[in-house]
């Protein structure tokens, strides 16, 4: 469908598996350099005669809106009323990463959450079952809070002891930190996550 290329509509929680699928879909339309900043408003050249130019300026300007038209089609209207204050497809994309990939404990804690009440429903083979749950422990892989202060870790520690002595066993091993030996680890500022060519 042109009109809506992709057929995840972004909600919100899903962004992760939305904004990898409309990533794929501009990559195959050689459009992914204008979300990204790659391709700026066109410049005229001191060399381009006007005619020319206005074909390359209208040529972006069609492509621009073209995706911000598929990011709203392709997303429901709490978050696509955002759209209407941008007028190029990079600040819209930014915006909605901005806003969708939070590492903060609250959005750690609604995953566990969803987690914690996920169930197989009727007629859901096993494999679309697992499939559901790698998605939000993969979510929840990447909304590990990056720990700044002593605060900060106490504040962690009275939440965990909290769902300790109020939620299921399946929660309580879901905020379990993760063995740390195997993943990257900066030189540089000592984090983990990535190295320091990327710090």
């Amino acid at each position: 469908d042109p009109a809506q290329p992709i057929t995840i509509i972004l909600d919100g929680p899903n962004y992760l598996r939305w904004s990898s699928a409309m990533k794929s879909f501009l990559k195959g339309r050689k459009l992914r350099h204008i979300v990204i900043g790659d391709k700026h408003v066109p410049v005229k050249r001191q060399d381009e005669t006007d005619d020319s130019f206005v074909d390359r300026l209208e040529y972006w300007d069609s492509a621009n809106h073209q995706i911000l038209t598929w990011f709203t089609n392709t997303s429901v209207p709490s978050v696509n009323m955002h759209f209407s204050r941008f007028d190029l497809a990079k600040e819209a994309w930014d915006f909605l990463a901005s806003r969708y990939t939070s590492a903060d404990l609250s959005h750690q804690y609604q995953l566990l959450s969803t987690l914690n009440w996920l169930r197989q429903e009727s007629g859901q083979s096993i494999d679309e079952f697992h499939s559901q749950l790698s998605y939000y422990w993969g979510l929840l892989a990447v909304s590990e809070p990056k720990w700044h202060s002593l605060s900060e870790l106490i504040s962690e520690e009275t939440r965990c002891l909290s769902i300790t002595s109020q939620q299921s066993p399946f929660i309580i091993a879901a905020t379990q930190r993760p063995d740390n030996s195997k993943r990257p680890r900066c030189t540089h500022c000592n984090k983990f996550r990535h190295t320091v060519k990327t710090c």
